[in-house]
């Protein structure tokens, strides 16, 4: 990031530096790293340091997660610290300056339909927008690298159609969706991934290339190595019903940012919040809990809820050892491994989208807003073998497919998976990964919590998830607060 980027930044702001090269993405050369980003206006990390057990609760994580226990502890009169690796707060949500206009850089659409995001919503006065690409007006769909003109509505009905025949007799699998626990007999189906099903049902090409193209940007990665259940699981969520899914997956979203809705937590909380910390060493024992930062620094609480993403827990040394399912499944990452490419194109190209299957590495663009002389969209993939995505003309090469013959202006993305602090983009269980780890990844350690949107019962992977687990993670911690011998 040049001098002049570095002036621009404000407490709750940041242009974000794009080279005409797209993405040189690897950290430390071109890419937003965590030492580049914004710091956090409720960041306290100038004040002294308390090592000495003036805590209740330690809070590992800034993000939706981490700052939804902030402030529900912080309700009950309970002391939290609140420790963020990054110069920012937000996690994997992050509301910044691209193009000149308000952006979401990472997790960003809500719906009614996710009952714990909507609250928040609700309680704070947010105001939601919409996506026009949501609701496509036209729209495309490649089939044999020709790009043919579909009807949406004729679109999302072969979606849907698809999505039915993928589910099967498996679409009754979760009858209470955010109690998945409620009837565990669908975890015997959990050694199927995404592209093991597609080849046992029969759809015509059109059909089966648009269903390809929605779990590809789904699940942010391969549909070799994702978990069939995790997208039965998505569909359940929605009522079996695929226009219900894209509206809460794609079309709203909170018109003042994620990062207007993280404040208003951390606010409420009254927590001490520190960015740029780091934490390296976490131990508990009977009654109380130590974390270690990486400067050497030392805290103490009586719990510590540890809200970070699964493939950073085994980045921090733990004693005792963590469970072994929370070790192999760090280790082993999750599927979300892609990208939110954002571009800006010359010209009003309307409310479009357009979709391409396996073996493309951009597998949708859709318009984000539009204007009398540009349109910004939204590009949503994942790298396959052959593409690099620092290479700018491989990158319009690939769009070209999808939007022929735009004028490209400018571009945007940023990698999650190298981001050191995330290692991935939103979380789509493994084949496997469910049945093998789940009930670990989940248990509380002693008097360390696990949280964030990773281990969410309901909408895994979503804003809605990590909140979920937030209110779980105060709750508990409340509990072992009360019961401290």
């Amino acid at each position: 990031m040049s001098t002049d980027d570095n002036d621009k930044k404000s407490d709750s702001s940041i242009q974000l530096s794009r080279r005409h090269t797209l993405f040189g993405m690897a950290i430390g050369v071109t890419t937003l790293a965590a030492s580049s980003l914004v710091r956090a206006a409720t960041s306290n990390n100038d004040e002294s340091k308390s090592p000495s057990g003036a805590y209740d609760v330690i809070i590992i994580g800034a993000g939706m997660a981490g700052s939804t226990a902030a402030r529900e502890l912080g309700a009950l009169g309970k002391k939290c610290l609140v420790l963020e690796a990054r110069n920012r707060v937000g996690g994997r949500t992050w509301t910044a300056d691209i193009f000149g206009q308000q952006s979401e850089v990472g997790g960003q659409w809500v719906h009614w339909y996710q009952p714990h995001v909507w609250a928040e919503i609700k309680r704070y006065g947010l105001e939601i927008d919409e996506t026009p690409g949501a609701n496509p007006t036209y729209g495309t769909v490649l089939i044999n690298n020709q790009l043919k003109n579909i009807d949406p509505a004729e679109s999302f009905a072969m979606l849907d159609k698809g999505m039915k025949a993928f589910c099967g007799d498996l679409i009754n699998a979760f009858p209470r969706p955010y109690d998945p626990g409620f009837d565990p007999s669908f975890l015997k189906h959990d050694d199927i991934s995404i592209a093991q099903r597609l080849k046992q049902i029969n759809l015509d090409i059109t059909t089966h290339t648009i269903l390809e193209s929605f779990f590809a940007t789904a699940v942010s990665g391969s549909l070799e190595t994702a978990g069939m259940l995790d997208q039965v699981h998505w569909y359940a969520r929605a009522d079996n019903d695929m226009g219900r899914l894209l509206r809460a997956c794609t079309q709203y979203y909170i018109k003042s940012g994620t990062s207007s809705l993280i404040k208003s937590m951390l606010d409420d909380s009254n927590a001490d919040v520190r960015t740029n910390t780091p934490v390296r060493k976490v131990e508990h024992h009977a009654t109380g809990v130590t974390v270690t930062v990486e400067n050497g620094d030392f805290f103490r609480a009586s719990a510590c809820v540890v809200a970070m993403p699964m493939n950073c827990w085994n980045d921090i040394q733990w004693a005792p050892a963590l469970l072994p399912g929370k070790v192999a499944a760090s280790k082993e990452r999750h599927v979300g491994a892609g990208f939110k490419l954002k571009i800006k194109v010359k010209g009003n190209k309307g409310a479009y989208q357009s979709l391409a299957g396996v073996g493309h590495p951009v597998n949708m663009v859709y318009t984000d807003h539009f204007y009398d002389d540009h349109t910004t969209l939204f590009c949503m993939g994942y790298p396959t073998p052959g593409f690099d995505y620092n290479n700018k003309a491989l990158v319009l090469k690939e769009v070209d497919k999808l939007l022929p013959n735009a004028e490209v202006l400018d571009t945007f993305a940023y990698d999650w998976t190298s981001d050191p602090y995330s290692k991935g983009s939103w979380c789509d269980y493994k084949v496997g990964m469910w049945s093998k780890y789940g009930a670990d990844m989940r248990k509380t350690e002693g008097r360390v919590i696990f949280a964030g949107s990773d281990v969410a019962d309901g909408w895994r992977g979503f804003i809605d998830g990590a909140i979920e687990t937030g209110l779980r993670a105060g709750r508990e911690a409340s509990r072992l607060l009360s019961s401290k011998s």
